[in-house]
Protein backbone atom coordinates (compact mmCIF):
# COMPACT_ATOMS: atom_id res chain seq x y z
CA UNK A 1 0.00 0.00 0.00
CA UNK A 2 3.05 2.47 0.59
CA UNK A 3 4.41 2.33 -3.05
CA UNK A 4 0.64 3.14 -3.75
CA UNK A 5 1.15 6.64 -2.41
CA UNK A 6 4.00 7.08 -3.00
CA UNK A 7 3.35 7.00 -6.70
CA UNK A 8 0.41 9.01 -5.97
CA UNK A 9 2.54 11.81 -4.89
CA UNK A 10 4.33 14.27 -6.84
CA UNK A 11 7.51 14.63 -4.85
CA UNK A 12 7.79 10.97 -4.76
CA UNK A 13 6.98 11.30 -0.99
CA UNK A 14 3.68 12.73 1.02
CA UNK A 15 3.88 15.17 2.78
CA UNK A 16 3.64 13.98 6.36
CA UNK A 17 1.07 16.24 7.38
CA UNK A 18 -0.78 15.27 5.02
CA UNK A 19 -0.49 11.71 5.46
CA UNK A 20 -0.92 12.30 9.44
CA UNK A 21 -4.67 13.55 8.04
CA UNK A 22 -4.76 10.81 5.60
CA UNK A 23 -4.44 8.42 8.86
CA UNK A 24 -6.69 10.32 10.97
CA UNK A 25 -9.08 10.08 8.18
CA UNK A 26 -8.66 6.46 7.71
CA UNK A 27 -6.87 4.76 11.14
CA UNK A 28 -7.33 1.12 9.64
CA UNK A 29 -4.50 2.18 6.90
CA UNK A 30 -1.64 2.08 9.57
CA UNK A 31 -2.46 -1.22 10.43
CA UNK A 32 -2.20 -2.30 6.42
CA UNK A 33 0.51 0.46 5.71
CA UNK A 34 2.89 -2.26 4.79
CA UNK A 35 1.23 -4.89 3.26
CA UNK A 36 0.84 -5.14 -0.80
CA UNK A 37 -2.35 -3.78 -2.14
CA UNK A 38 -3.30 -6.91 -4.09
CA UNK A 39 -3.95 -8.42 -0.40
CA UNK A 40 -6.19 -5.67 0.69
CA UNK A 41 -9.76 -6.37 1.10
CA UNK A 42 -12.34 -4.73 -1.00
CA UNK A 43 -13.16 -1.77 1.55
CA UNK A 44 -9.24 -1.66 2.84
CA UNK A 45 -8.56 -0.72 -1.39
CA UNK A 46 -11.37 1.43 -1.70
CA UNK A 47 -9.50 3.35 1.35
CA UNK A 48 -6.34 3.16 -0.43
CA UNK A 49 -7.94 4.85 -3.59
CA UNK A 50 -9.45 7.72 -1.95
CA UNK A 51 -5.94 8.20 0.08
CA UNK A 52 -4.46 7.89 -3.21
CA UNK A 53 -6.89 10.71 -4.34
CA UNK A 54 -6.27 12.84 -1.80
CA UNK A 55 -2.56 12.26 -1.05
CA UNK A 56 -1.58 15.55 -2.79
CA UNK A 57 -4.45 18.69 -2.77
CA UNK A 58 -6.15 18.52 -5.81
CA UNK A 59 -8.87 21.35 -7.53
CA UNK A 60 -11.15 18.56 -8.96
CA UNK A 61 -11.70 15.15 -7.67
CA UNK A 62 -14.29 12.83 -9.76
CA UNK A 63 -14.89 9.88 -7.30
CA UNK A 64 -17.27 6.96 -8.37
CA UNK A 65 -18.90 4.96 -5.91
CA UNK A 66 -16.74 5.95 -2.92
CA UNK A 67 -18.84 3.89 0.08
CA UNK A 68 -18.94 0.78 -2.09
CA UNK A 69 -17.35 -1.91 0.17
CA UNK A 70 -17.34 -0.12 3.38
CA UNK A 71 -17.92 -0.87 6.95
CA UNK A 72 -20.83 2.28 8.18
CA UNK A 73 -18.14 3.37 10.39
CA UNK A 74 -15.20 3.54 7.51
CA UNK A 75 -18.45 5.70 5.61
CA UNK A 76 -18.92 7.46 8.49
CA UNK A 77 -15.24 8.78 8.64
CA UNK A 78 -15.20 9.13 4.62
CA UNK A 79 -18.03 12.05 4.77
CA UNK A 80 -16.29 13.72 7.38
CA UNK A 81 -12.94 13.33 5.34
CA UNK A 82 -15.27 14.49 2.51
CA UNK A 83 -16.59 17.28 4.70
CA UNK A 84 -12.73 18.14 5.02
CA UNK A 85 -11.97 18.11 1.90
CA UNK A 86 -15.22 20.65 0.31
CA UNK A 87 -13.90 22.97 3.31
CA UNK A 88 -10.89 23.36 0.85
CA UNK A 89 -10.27 24.34 -2.96
CA UNK A 90 -11.36 20.80 -4.04
CA UNK A 91 -14.35 20.70 -6.30
CA UNK A 92 -16.02 17.12 -6.36
CA UNK A 93 -18.21 15.20 -8.58
CA UNK A 94 -19.63 11.78 -6.64
CA UNK A 95 -21.05 9.22 -8.21
CA UNK A 96 -22.70 7.46 -5.43
CA UNK A 97 -25.73 5.11 -4.95
CA UNK A 98 -25.73 5.19 -1.13
CA UNK A 99 -27.96 8.35 -0.52
CA UNK A 100 -27.16 9.03 2.64
CA UNK A 101 -23.83 9.18 2.01
CA UNK A 102 -24.50 11.49 -0.66
CA UNK A 103 -26.98 13.79 1.01
CA UNK A 104 -24.66 14.12 3.52
CA UNK A 105 -21.81 15.94 1.24
CA UNK A 106 -24.20 17.36 -1.96
CA UNK A 107 -25.09 20.50 -3.13
CA UNK A 108 -26.73 19.98 -6.09
CA UNK A 109 -27.80 16.27 -7.26
CA UNK A 110 -28.69 14.81 -10.52
CA UNK A 111 -31.08 11.38 -10.11
CA UNK A 112 -29.87 8.99 -13.69
CA UNK A 113 -32.39 6.36 -14.74
CA UNK A 114 -31.29 3.63 -17.30
CA UNK A 115 -28.75 6.44 -18.20
CA UNK A 116 -30.38 9.22 -18.95
CA UNK A 117 -30.60 12.43 -16.13
CA UNK A 118 -34.36 12.36 -14.76
CA UNK A 119 -33.77 15.35 -12.11
CA UNK A 120 -31.46 17.79 -11.24
CA UNK A 121 -31.68 20.08 -8.52
CA UNK A 122 -30.59 21.26 -4.81
CA UNK A 123 -29.86 18.16 -2.16
CA UNK A 124 -31.50 19.85 0.32
CA UNK A 125 -34.79 19.97 -1.55
CA UNK A 126 -34.74 16.14 -2.49
CA UNK A 127 -33.99 14.72 0.80
CA UNK A 128 -36.91 16.77 2.02
CA UNK A 129 -39.01 15.86 -0.48
CA UNK A 130 -40.21 12.21 0.19
CA UNK A 131 -43.11 12.39 -2.64
CA UNK A 132 -40.03 13.23 -5.06
CA UNK A 133 -37.61 10.82 -3.49
CA UNK A 134 -40.76 8.15 -3.99
CA UNK A 135 -41.10 9.02 -7.61
CA UNK A 136 -37.55 8.83 -8.78
CA UNK A 137 -36.11 6.32 -6.29
CA UNK A 138 -38.96 4.58 -5.23
CA UNK A 139 -38.90 4.56 -1.97
CA UNK A 140 -38.48 7.83 0.55
CA UNK A 141 -35.41 7.48 2.37
CA UNK A 142 -36.39 8.42 5.79
CA UNK A 143 -38.19 5.67 6.53
CA UNK A 144 -35.01 3.19 5.43
CA UNK A 145 -32.48 4.24 7.48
Amino acid sequence: MRENLLLAARAGEPDPRRMEWIFRLFPAMQTFWNALAGNLSGGQKQMLAIARAIVEPRKLLLVDEPTKGLAPAIIANMVEAFRELKRTDTTMLVVEQNFHFARALGDTVAVMDSGRIVHTGRMDALAADAALQTKLLGLALDAHQ
